[in-house]
C-alpha cells in the first residue's frame, strides 16, 4: 500500500552500494539521498539504482550555516538558493520527485538579526527555488525540525504559515515524526490541518531510533494517511544520540545495527499498515 524508502546518509561512511543491498534485502522500493550534488555521480547512481531495483524517492538537503535561507548576509542568502537549486537538478537526474527544505540551517536557534527580517528572507529564498523547482517538475517539502535544531520553523503550525505565506504550486510540507513527538500536542489534528499540504512523511520514534523501539503510537498516523489516500514516500529517518543530525553521516556505524534497525522500521510500520 505504501513506498517505503530509508535517509541513506543516516548508514555513516558506508557505501551506497552496501546501503542499497540492504534496503532491498528488507523491502524498501526507495532511497532517499543526501543533497550534495557535487560528490555524487550520477551515471554510477542510476546503475546502481537500477542495479537493485530501487527509486530515488527523495533528496534530503543539508543545510549548514553556509546554505541559511533566512540569513542576513545576502551573499549566504544565494550560495543557499543555488545549492538548493543544484538539489533540484539532482532530484530530476534521479528522477526524485520531491527535495526537502528547512528555511535556517539545522543547529540555528537564535536569529542573527531579528525573527521578522529572517523569516521574510527565508519566504523570499524559498519563493525563488519554488518556482525553479515548478519549472523542473519537482516538489520541495518544508520540513520543519524542533526547537532544539531551528527558531524559525520549529513546528507544524509554522510550517503551514511558512508555506501559504510562499504561496508557490511547487512548494508543500512534510511531516516529520520525530520532531513532531517533541513539538505537536496532537498528530492527527495537526495532520488534517496540513494534509492538503502534506507530500513527504520521515518515521522514527520519539528516542529517534527505529519505529517501535520508543514510544510513538504509529497506528493512528498510518490510518490517517491511509484514510487521505496518502501516495508520497514514508521514509524511515533513525539516527544514533547525536545533537547534530549531520554528524551521522561522519560515523563509522556496525552493520548489524544498521541491519536491525532497517528491519524493524519497515516491519513495524507493515505490521500497522
Amino acid at each position: 500500500m505504501f513506498n517505503y524508502s530509508v535517509t541513506q546518509w543516516i548508514f555513516g561512511d558506508e557505501s551506497l552500494e552496501d546501503s542499497l543491498k540492504r534496503l532491498q534485502k528488507y523491502g524498501y522500493q526507495g532511497v532517499e539521498l543526501a543533497g550534495e550534488p557535487d560528490s555524487i555521480d550520477i551515471d554510477s547512481t542510476k546503475k546502481l539504482l537500477r542495479k537493485y531495483d530501487l527509486a530515488c524517492s527523495s533528496i534530503c538537503g543539508i543545510f549548514n550555516p553556509e546554505r541559511d535561507l533566512s540569513s542576513s548576509d545576502a551573499s549566504i542568502r544565494k550560495n543557499g538558493i543555488e545549492y538548493v537549486k543544484k538539489c533540484i537538478n539532482l532530484a530530476k537526474s534521479l528522477h526524485a520527485s520531491t527535495v526537502i527544505v528547512v528555511p535556517t540551517f539545522v543547529g540555528k536557534v537564535n536569529p542573527d538579526t531579528n525573527v521578522t527580517e529572517e523569516w521574510q528572507n527565508a519566504i523570499s529564498s524559498v519563493k525563488e527555488v519554488g518556482l525553479y523547482a515548478k519549472d523542473n517538475d519537482i516538489t520541495i517539502v518544508i520540513e520543519a525540525l524542533n526547537r532544539y535544531e531551528t527558531y524559525l520553523v520549529s513546528n507544524l503550525t509554522l510550517a503551514l504559515k511558512f508555506v501559504e505565506e510562499a504561496d508557490v504550486e511547487s512548494v508543500k510540507m512534510m511531516a516529520d515524526l520525530f520532531h513532531m513527538s517533541i513539538e505537536e500536542r496532537d498528530m492527527i489534528k495537526i495532520l488534517s490541518k496540513i494534509s492538503r499540504h502534506l507530500a513527504h512523511v520521515h518515521i522514527a520514534d520519539n528516542t529517534r531510533e527505529a519505529a517501535g523501539l520508543g514510544q510513538t503510537d504509529f497506528k493512528p498516523v498510518i490510518s490517517f494517511l491511509k484514510d487521505i489516500n496518502y501516495n508520497g514516500y514514508i521514509t524511515m529517518e533513525f539516527l544514533p544520540a547525536v545533537s547534530n543530525p549531520y554528524l551521522a553521516s561522519e560515523l563509522h556505524g556496525e552493520s548489524n545495527i544498521f541491519d536491525d534497525f532497517t528491519r524493524q522500521s519497515i516491519q513495524h510500520m507493515k505490521k500497522i499498515a
